[in-house]
């Protein structure tokens, strides 16, 4: 009986191992696939973070805008407050002064 190596103190011969060519092609394949597919993943990872730096700067520039929309508000309540003393319906959001006036 042939074998195709033999063994000798922990460690195999295997000079005369042959590996079908359909194994190193799917081998390679994978190999090709998977750089490919890293070298995607990164372009869009690269993608995804210059969108979310340019949304953090949308984001801070309504955040000031809200700011300033507030500050306006509260303003023109304070305002007209004495003018919406008797209506029933108008609710207060932002005024920090009182209505009434000091008495």
């Amino acid at each position: 009986m042939q074998t195709t190596g033999h063994e000798e103190r922990g460690t195999v011969d295997m000079g005369d191992l042959k590996v079908p060519l359909a194994l190193v092609l799917a081998m390679a394949a994978q190999l090709v696939g998977g750089v490919w597919w890293i070298s995607e993943q990164a372009h869009r990872i690269g993608h995804l973070e210059v969108q979310v730096s340019s949304m953090n700067a949308d984001i801070d520039q309504l955040t000031l805008n809200t700011n300033s929309l507030i500050t306006f508000a509260t303003f023109t309540e304070n305002r007209w407050a004495e003018a919406y003393t008797d209506d029933m319906t108008y609710v207060r959001l932002f005024g920090s002064k009182d209505p009434r006036g000091a008495q």
